[in-house]
């Protein structure tokens, strides 16, 4: 059961996700009807400029609500008031997904929220000598831009097999609200 009593400012709901597949992103245009052919086929999407297909907007903000919805149950203990995100960066296969919404404020039997949706995208692995060990689509296809190096979005970590380059950056930035019934 979830009672306004028990959040408290600065707890944080997190979900993460993945497995963005071409596959996927198909069934969800057939689904939504949003058959814009730069969710699923590269062709297109690179004669738009864009490398590669991206996940559809909605596709990602349906994470967000999904988020609030598992946390709610589904309507059991509460309602979903308002969101208000911005879809700043392009989520693409095989992207990692981390949706998180932390409590920044509550007033009576609502509770407030920063939201923050974040992709990660792998670009390579490296051995000790600068070797690509292991490249993958972001590396392949050039999704790793000037721009992104230049923001600080382009990262390295240690892992098994090397060092691995990543890029990470928030896609969908913003606000929500839900009121709970008890």
């Amino acid at each position: 059961m979830v009672k306004i009593a028990d959040l408290k400012v600065g707890q944080v709901l997190k979900n993460e996700f993945d497995n963005i597949t071409r596959d996927l992103l198909k069934h969800y245009a057939k689904a939504s009807g949003d058959t814009n052919p730069i969710h699923v086929n590269d062709a297109v999407a690179e004669a738009a400029g864009l490398k590669g297909v991206i996940a559809h907007g909605l596709f990602s903000f349906g994470f967000i609500s999904k988020l609030f919805e598992d946390f709610l149950e589904h309507g059991k203990y509460g309602k979903i008031i308002e969101f208000e995100v911005e879809m700043r960066g392009m989520v693409r296969v095989h992207d990692l997904l981390i949706t998180e919404a932390t409590v920044n404020k509550i007033e009576g039997k609502r509770a407030f929220f920063n939201v923050k949706q974040t992709s990660f995208t792998n670009v390579d692995i490296k051995d000790k000598n600068g070797t690509i060990v292991k490249q993958f689509e972001a590396g392949e296809r050039g999704y790793v831009s000037e721009k992104d190096i230049e923001r600080g979005f382009v990262k390295t970590k240690e892992v098994k097999e090397g060092t691995l380059t990543y890029r990470e950056r928030i896609a969908t930035p913003g606000s929500a609200i839900i009121a709970l019934y008890e």
